[in-house]
């Protein structure tokens, strides 16, 4: 009995206050976001796909060099994108990406409501570097990531640091009509914490531990099925599920939804007119859809979308070249 106790006690949903840098998450490429981070087990020339699985890096046939851009706007991010460059040497695929998250300049208010006159311009940034390791059936990877977390610039106050890892395994069959990967992503710390008070407290980043898989239909070879469950360590389990069609050799569309384990659970009792429905509801989902083109010279990929509750909306767009 230790084992699953020691297991089941990891993930404390009690202290879900005590993860920080959750801005790493939100680097997501238009691709990424238009599936709702459910692609992760599928292998993948998008460079961001290192953000679900380092494991599914790959670079476009014929090219051992890939340059890629993406960038966003929205309610939450005023300018906010990736650069990364990629690249082969011997049996391995490698990349580095900087990633920045400016939030523009929000007005500061006292604890009475009334503005304070002092304007602040938080700002985000996370550098990473990718190794990823392809086999025939099996493919493993592991990033190194370092983020660091400006809030404000009172007296007291300073830029947080913060190192984690991300690890991922992947198996695909030898049709690759099917494939499954367990990932972690997240698993550090902050190293320095945001007040200068001689004291550093360690708090923990996300920790989350991830199950994906993907699907070909063989009657309908151009769709491809994705779903990935999230597991993180202060937070509820969510589940992301996603489709994408390929149109031709050039274009494809695609969808995605995330919604949280226990509001699909709560869902599927209510519909079953269950009276033992849980009593917890975290009533966020969120939707996506997007288009890409992709060709010999370059991808130019494009996603929208609508954030849970009712929160705004989001636009991305990407360019990435293959030489």
């Amino acid at each position: 009995m230790l084992v699953p106790a020691t297991a089941l006690a990891y993930f404390d949903r009690g202290d879900a206050g005590q993860e920080v840098f959750s801005f790493m998450r939100t680097f997501d490429s238009p691709r990424n976001a238009a599936l709702e981070k459910s692609a992760a087990a599928n292998p993948s020339t998008d460079p961001s796909i290192t953000q679900l699985n380092p494991a599914a890096l790959r670079l476009p046939d014929g090219n051992t060099r890939m340059a890629s851009m993406h960038w966003q706007t929205g309610e939450f991010a005023e300018n906010q994108g990736t650069i990364s460059y990629t690249t082969q040497f011997d049996k391995f695929i490698y990349q580095i990406s900087y990633n920045w998250l400016d939030y523009g300049t929000i007005d500061g208010y006292d604890e009475f409501g009334e503005e304070t006159g002092v304007d602040y311009e938080p700002f985000s940034q996370l550098v990473t570097a990718t190794a990823a390791f392809p086999l025939k059936h099996f493919q493993f990877g592991f990033t190194l990531k370092f983020a660091s977390d400006k809030l404000a610039e009172e007296t007291g106050d300073r830029t947080a640091f913060g190192l984690a890892f991300d690890w991922g395994v992947a198996w695909q069959a030898a049709s690759k009509l099917f494939g499954f990967s367990l990932i972690a992503r997240d698993m550090g710390c902050i190293l320095r914490d945001y007040v200068d008070d001689d004291e550093d407290k360690h708090y923990p980043m996300s920790q989350t531990f991830a199950l994906a898989g993907y699907f070909r239909p063989k009657s309908v070879r151009r769709l491809t099925l994705y779903a990935d469950s999230d597991f993180p360590r202060f937070a509820e389990a969510n589940m992301n599920l996603g489709a994408e069609y390929a149109l031709g050799s050039y274009f494809s569309i695609r969808a995605g939804f995330t919604r949280s384990w226990i509001d699909l659970i709560r869902d599927f009792k209510e519909l079953a007119s269950s009276e033992s429905r849980p009593s917890e509801s975290n009533e966020a989902r969120m939707l996506s859809a997007g288009l890409g083109y992709s060709s010999s010279l370059f991808s130019l990929d494009y996603s929208f979308s609508y954030l849970a509750q009712g929160l705004g909306q989001e636009h991305r767009i990407g360019l990435r070249v293959g030489f």
